[in-house]
């Protein structure tokens, strides 16, 4: 039975955004609920992503980007504010240790935020189908900025 967190996610009762997510259930568990319910989960294991690249490159593997993504920052953005190329009603990217790109690399830790928020708000904005980003595992509480805490999910 999906969670009531996942249940708030399929609902609409949270907003998409950037989320910390509390739970401890297995990955291959979110992605049986959600996929019935046709959405799809994205999993980025944190532990492989030493800087931007990593994370471009990861994206790119697990969202299945097109050939013509670059990797930079505004094709990152064009490509997670589109993904028209996967059909679900809507998509959790479960980014498991989250923290490592904070430690290892402060700066694309501050910018991916920034993108991740941005291209969910394009996406909100085009009426595609929501992106939700849960943040698993030790890492920042505050977002990059300072300003707030990363909601919880």
């Amino acid at each position: 039975m999906t969670t009531a967190r996942l249940a708030a996610v399929l609902a609409g009762t949270r907003p998409p955004g950037v989320y910390r997510w509390l739970s401890r259930a297995h990955p291959s568990a979110v992605r049986r609920e959600l996929a019935a319910a046709s959405w799809a989960v994205h999993q980025l294991d944190g532990k492989a992503l030493g800087g931007r690249l990593d994370l471009f490159d990861r994206c790119a593997e697990e969202l299945s980007f097109p050939a013509w993504s670059g990797r930079g920052w505004d094709a990152f953005f064009d490509c997670l504010a589109d993904l028209s190329w996967l059909a679900w009603r809507g998509h959790v990217l479960l980014w498991e240790q989250y923290g490592g790109l904070a430690r290892s690399d402060v700066k694309a830790w501050r910018q991916a935020h920034q993108v991740f928020v941005e291209a969910i708000a394009a996406r909100r904005e085009a009426g595609a189908p929501p992106l939700y980003v849960l943040l698993r595992g030790a890492g920042p509480v505050q977002e990059p900025d300072g300003t707030a805490l990363i909601p919880t999910l």
